[in-house]
């Protein structure tokens, strides 16, 4: 009640008391007002409610809304102010944790009335024509300034006093034990809530550098680089807090502080205070630095996302000091450095790689948050707004962010590197997908390519590390990444070719679906590379693989359904929480915890290596159709070659001994539309479409009875609609008349017309702008 109270008569004031300190002379100071970063004092990102940050220009509209209801000195507002700081102080280490947070948001509600009310007096000559009156009003605001000054020291003594407690540490402290997992998500006593509230009242502190109020200016000691008993703790505890603290929540809240920090020395509009963060010897700049190093590749995700909003506003910041003062067309600023390269200094080789990692992280807020800000940053610019990835234009100054990519490749390469070896499987494979983005956009660039190739060998290794890993993700990634490097740079993988072309068939069979697939479009990528000499071994591959069916074991339905419903296989195993890092997930040969445990493995099934050498010719079928359609003149798929593997492969899919068949006639059924479109109408109606068509028609409507799962029944009915569209309805409800199956085909189709007709119908579906509220409109860059 008294946060809402408080904002309300805030909002009451003039709205040049109000956003004084959110608008420069000109007025364009355009900071995403994103609070705390903790939704405490406005905003939020993360810790209340959606993840969507509350903009200064939608804060500014619902003010204007107001009607401005100037105090006066006998409002009852300053009676609450005068016995509002005694009750803070008094539960500022209250023992329920929620009434700390709700302290902690009227902490920032008192300090942003208060400095607001040092705002309206300053600059309002028209206050009231009584000189009574006004000095009234100024001796009630000045007793406001010492409540709020009261409030500020005691959050300050009780955050010193916290951070003298004696904590275990991160190293020794796996959540194994009980008192470690207790330390490790409760928070540190009192310590989290006191680093919100310190948050609510830097970002309520909105005051003038000149007239008071501001934060920066009245605590310019707390940013000294003097090292003193009163104020030298400030600084390098709250890095300590970001950085080593074993609390989670307490390095979140630590890096949210440091956020509104900078948020006050961009206020402030002094050069002084701007140094703070500019030059490169500054301690505020240093802790940043470190803070930033360690929040980026923190291994909780809510950290991490805690260090993306720091970025953010830090960089933002930077690039807002150097355009100022270099103007806009930046004389003499080095054109072959984006701006972003120019602000940041000695910060670019740490902050670019973490950076660009970020925006492959598995967690979907510091993904989607990080592809954001590279956008605001390398974006920026009318020529690169609308592409995508890393950025490049030639009208773009510096290259974009592919130009700061290419120049600052050896520590990007380094970090992902060892990226790709972290205990956490999301990193290594967000690592994985970094370096295929690398190989994908850097090494098919004109000018940028060189620029990569010293590294190549240092990230195949990774890579290839990475192939072994129990996490089938990273493997698929690696697996992705390893056949994008071989197209960019086929002469410098090709001392590594032979230790690749095993690893990528042995994924080629493995247990996961999306893995033996990957790894066919890995093979294909090499084709592509390496020509003929290539395109043989491949097919060796395929020819073995293909009839690997025929040795799967018997096995009925039911027999199949029982051993999946065994009890005592399912019984006494261990069991893993989702939200914990143990034991679950560990690399391959290294005894390191991850995410989902692959200790026990069940070995690989014959019919996998069928289904991965399915995804094989799909992949050649597609990128080798014929001489006028092909990736390389030099390597076209025959009917010659082709014939054979199709006839083998539709004699292959009738097996039906095995439970698993189901499975392989779906692949089967899905890649068939794709195969088609590549050979072209007239060569897959006159040699191939014969040789399935009885497969399509028994699957159709599952009329004999085999048992067929609704997924193949589904895929059926999906492939003969697309094979249609290619050839002719009427050419293929021929060819399926032919063995008596039209009636199951018009009743696909029938249906098909009536899912089309439901979609087009408001409200039986989300519509693609109405997805989701976390997240961009569906097929929007």
């Amino acid at each position: 009640l008294i946060v809402d109270y408080l904002e309300k008569r805030t909002s009451e004031l003039p709205q040049s008391a109000q956003l004084s300190a959110a608008t420069d002379e000109a007025g364009d100071y355009n900071d995403e007002d994103e609070g705390t970063g903790l939704g405490t004092g406005g905003g939020g990102v993360y810790a209340e409610g959606p993840r969507i940050p509350k903009t200064a220009a939608e804060a500014t509209a619902a003010a204007m809304m107001q009607k401005e209801l100037p105090p006066t000195s006998s409002a009852p507002v300053f009676q609450l102010m005068t016995e509002l700081p005694t009750i803070l102080n008094t539960n500022v280490e209250h023992a329920e944790p929620r009434v700390r947070s709700l302290v902690a948001q009227a902490v920032g509600a008192y300090a942003r009335y208060a400095t607001s009310l040092l705002n309206w007096l300053d600059s309002a000559d028209d206050v009231t024509d009584d000189p009574s009156e006004r000095n009234k009003l100024q001796l009630a605001t000045e007793h406001a300034q010492v409540g709020r000054r009261n409030i500020h020291a005691t959050i300050l003594l009780s955050l010193k006093s916290h951070l003298d407690m004696k904590e275990p540490s991160r190293e020794n402290n796996p959540s194994a034990a009980s008192d470690g997992a207790l330390d490790d998500t409760t928070g540190w006593r009192a310590l989290e809530t006191n680093l919100h509230a310190l948050a609510s009242y830097v970002d309520g502190c909105v005051g003038k550098n000149g007239g008071g109020g501001s934060y920066v200016h009245e605590e310019a000691a707390l940013f000294d680089s003097a090292d003193t008993d009163d104020n030298g703790w400030f600084l390098p505890q709250l890095q300590h807090c970001c950085v080593v603290h074993v609390n989670r929540h307490v390095r979140a809240a630590a890096a949210a502080v440091l956020g509104v920090l900078i948020k006050s020395c961009m206020r402030s509009r002094d050069p002084s205070h701007e140094d703070l963060l500019v030059e490169e010897d500054s301690p505020f700049r240093v802790v940043l630095k470190e803070t930033l190093k360690g929040t980026l590749a923190d291994n909780w995700s809510q950290v991490r996302m805690a260090g993306s909003v720091l970025c953010r506003r830090f960089v933002l910041a930077l690039l807002k000091i150097y355009k100022s003062r270099n103007g806009d067309c930046e004389d003499g600023a080095d054109e072959d450095l984006t701006t972003f390269e120019s602000a940041g200094g000695d910060l670019v080789p740490m902050l670019l790689p973490r950076m660009c990692l970020n925006r492959f992280y598995l967690a979907q807020g510091v993904k989607l948050y990080s592809q954001e800000t590279w956008k605001k940053v390398f974006g920026s610019h009318a020529h690169a707004a609308d592409e995508d990835g890393l950025y490049t234009s030639a009208e773009t100054r510096g290259g974009g962010g592919m130009g700061a990519v290419a120049r600052n490749a050896a520590p990007l390469c380094r970090y992902y590197s060892k990226m790709c070896d972290a205990d956490n499987h999301a990193v290594r494979e967000a690592g994985c997908q970094g370096i295929a983005e690398l190989a994908q956009k850097v090494g098919h660039h004109p000018v940028y390519a060189e620029y990569l190739s010293p590294y190549v060998n240092t990230l195949l290794q990774a890579l290839l590390m990475c192939f072994h890993d129990e996490s089938w993700p990273v493997r698929d990634e690696a697996c992705l990444a390893c056949g994008t490097f071989c197209v960019a740079y086929a002469e410098e993988c090709r001392p590594e070719l032979p230790t690749l072309f095993e690893r990528w068939t042995e994924q080629v069979t493995d247990q996961i679906w999306s893995v033996r697939e990957d790894a066919a479009v890995a093979l294909g990528d090499a084709v592509t590379a390496y020509g003929p000499e290539m395109l043989e071994k491949v097919l060796a591959v395929i020819r073995k693989k293909l009839p690997a069916a025929k040795d799967q074991p018997p096995m009925s339905r039911e027999e199949y359904k029982k051993l999946q419903n065994d009890v005592n296989a399912h019984t006494g195993n261990q069991v893993y929480s989702c939200g914990s890092l143990a034991p679950k997930l560990r690399k391959s040969g290294a005894a390191r915890l991850g995410c989902s445990s692959c200790v026990v493995d069940r070995p690989k099934q014959p019919w996998e290596a069928t289904d991965g050498a399915l995804y094989l010719i799909r992949e050649l079928c597609i990128r080798f159709p014929n001489i006028d359609d092909t990736e390389r003149e030099d390597v076209v798929l025959g009917d010659k070659i082709l014939l054979p593997l199709m006839t083998e492969l539709a004699d292959v899919a009738r097996l039906s001994h095995y439970p698993q068949s189901d499975d392989l006639r779906t692949t089967l059924f899905k890649q068939l539309p794709q195969i088609a479109e590549a050979m072209g109408k007239r060569r897959f109606k006159g040699l191939y479409l014969d040789l399935f068509i009885e497969l399509i028609s028994k699957n159709l409507n599952d009329r004999h009875g085999t048992g067929a799962s609704q997924l193949s029944i589904h895929a059926a009915g999906q492939c003969c609609e697309e094979i249609a569209k290619l050839i002719g309805f009427g050419i293929m409800r021929g060819r399926l008349e032919a063995i008596g199956c039209d009636d199951a085909f018009d009743s696909v189709m029938e249906e098909r017309k009536r899912e089309q007709a439901m979609i087009a119908t408001p409200g039986h579906f989300i519509g693609k702008e109405a997805f989701s509220p976390f997240g961009p409109p569906v097929g929007s860059h």
